[in-house]
C-alpha cells in the first residue's frame, strides 16, 4: 500500500535546498514539487510505496516544506493556521521541521507534529519529537566499507573525544554573551514566556567533564581539544585533514563522550552510531527521536546531567558489566541503529506510524 503525501505550493519562495524540510527534499525540483525529485532515487525510494498527491483530500501526510520559524518570522502563520485544518479536515498527520540551535517553542496545532533537534524535552508539548542529524556515511566516505571493525574489550576501555573543548575565560564569557542575547531577544518579543535558555558554555562544560575523565586511572583517554570549532579550518584541505582526525579519533575508541553544544542536543552522538562505537551520553533534558521504537539505554552510556561528576564510575560500572559478546554486539547494533533506522528513508516510509 502506497503512503500517499500531500506538500503545499502556496508560497512561493526560494530557499536554499539544504534549508528546507529534509523530508520534502526527495520531492524538490526547480520548478515544484515532483514525485520523482533530485533525491528520490539517491535515497533508494521507491514509486510503489510513496506517491506525490496533487490533490490534499487524496494524502495521508502533510509535509510542510519550509522550517516552522520560517512562518512564524515572515508573518505567515495563518498559512499554518490553514494547513492545520486542511488535517483536521482530511484527518490527515502534518508534520513540519523547527530549525535552529536554540529550543523555541511555537504554538501547538492539533494535527501538526514538529520535528526538532534543539528544545528541551520537559518542557515541550507530545506534539514536539525529536530529530537524528542527517549525515552522509563517513564510515563508507573514509573507509571504503559499510563495515565497521570490531572492537575487542579489553580491561581499560579508551575514551574518545574530538573537538571544541577550551577553560579558556574569553569563549566561557563569548558563549555566555550568546546566550543572554538570546534570551534578551525572546524577552523583548514576548516576556512572559516559558522556553528562555539556560546558561550553558558548552565548550567550557566538555572541558571539565573531559578532565574528570582524564584524571583517573580506569579510562584510557584519547583526547584531542579544540581551542575552535573544526580547529578553525579555513580551506578544503584543512577540513580533509580535521575531518579525518574526528573519526579517526572516534574509530580508535571503545567509547566517546556525547555532550550538548550551543543547541540541546548532540551530533555526535549520531556520529559515534555511524561509526559503530558506543556513546557516553550525557542527557540534559534532550529530545532523542523515536523513542518509541528505540531504548537508547541499550545503545549508550546514559549520565544524566546532575550524575556528571560521577562519570567514571558509571563508565566503569557499565564496562566492567557487559561480557566482551555485548560489548560486540552492541558496536554492531549501533552501526545498524544509525544505517537502517536513523535514516531520512526510514523516517518518511514510517510517517504513518509515527
Amino acid at each position: 500500500m502506497r503512503l500517499k503525501i500531500f506538500i503545499p505550493s502556496d508560497i512561493d519562495v526560494y530557499l536554499d535546498k539544504k534549508k528546507i524540510f529534509l523530508l520534502v527534499r526527495p520531492f524538490y525540483a526547480k520548478n515544484g514539487w515532483t514525485q520523482y525529485g533530485e533525491t528520490f532515487s539517491k535515497w533508494g525510494l521507491d514509486s510503489d510505496n510513496i506517491q506525490l498527491v496533487s490533490e490534499v483530500s487524496d494524502a495521508e501526510i502533510f509535509l510542510i516544506p519550509y522550517p516552522i520559524n520560517y512562518y512564524f518570522e515572515n508573518q505567515l502563520k495563518s498559512h499554518l493556521n490553514k494547513y492545520n485544518g486542511l488535517c483536521e479536515k482530511y484527518d490527515l498527520k502534518g508534520f513540519g521541521y523547527i530549525a535552529g540551535d536554540f529550543g523555541v517553542i511555537y504554538p501547538d496545532y492539533s494535527k501538526i507534529t514538529y520535528y526538532r533537534m534543539g528544545g528541551f524535552a520537559s518542557k515541550l508539548s507530545k506534539l514536539n519529537r525529536g530529530f537524528p542529524a542527517a549525515l552522509s556515511d563517513q564510515q563508507k566516505n573514509i573507509y571504503g566499507t559499510k563495515e565497521v571493525s570490531i572492537r575487542s574489550k579489553k580491561v581499560r576501555p579508551t575514551v574518545g573525544f574530538c573537538g571544541h573543548a577550551t577553560s579558556s575565560k574569553i569563549v566561557l564569557i563569548y558563549q555566555t554573551i550568546k546566550c543572554v542575547l538570546e534570551n534578551s531577544r525572546r524577552f523583548l518579543h514576548k516576556p512572559n514566556r516559558k522556553d528562555y535558555e539556560p546558561i550553558f558554555p558548552s565548550a567550557y562544560m566538555r572541558e571539565k567533564i573531559l578532565n574528570t575523565i582524564e584524571n583517573n586511572d580506569f579510562v584510557n583517554s584519547q583526547f584531542i581539544y579544540r581551542k575552535k570549532y573544526r580547529a578553525g579550518a579555513k580551506n578544503s584541505e584543512d577540513m580533509r585533514v580535521t575531518t579525518l582526525d574526528y573519526y579517526e579519533n572516534i574509530k580508535n575508541s571503545d567509547y566517546v563522550l556525547c555532550l550538548r553544544g550551543t543547541g540541546n542536543f548532540s551530533i555526535r552522538l549520531y556520529e559515534t552510531l555511524m561509526m559503530g562505537r558506543i556513546p557516553i551520553f550525557i542527557n540534559t533534558d534532550c529530545l532523542l527521536p523515536f523513542n518509541n521504537y528505540i531504548d537508547w539505554k541499550d545503545h549508550v552510556v546514559w549520565v544524566e546531567w546532575e550524575d556528571r561528576h560521577g562519570i567514571v564510575d558509571i563508565i566503569k560500572d557499565f564496562h566492567e558489566k557487559i561480557s566482551e559478546h555485548q560489548f560486540k554486539k552492541i558496536q554492531i547494533r549501533n552501526r545498524k541503529l544509525w544505517l537502517e533506522i536513523l535514516q531520512p528513508k526510514w523516517i518518511l516510509t514510517n510517517l504513518s506510524k509515527d
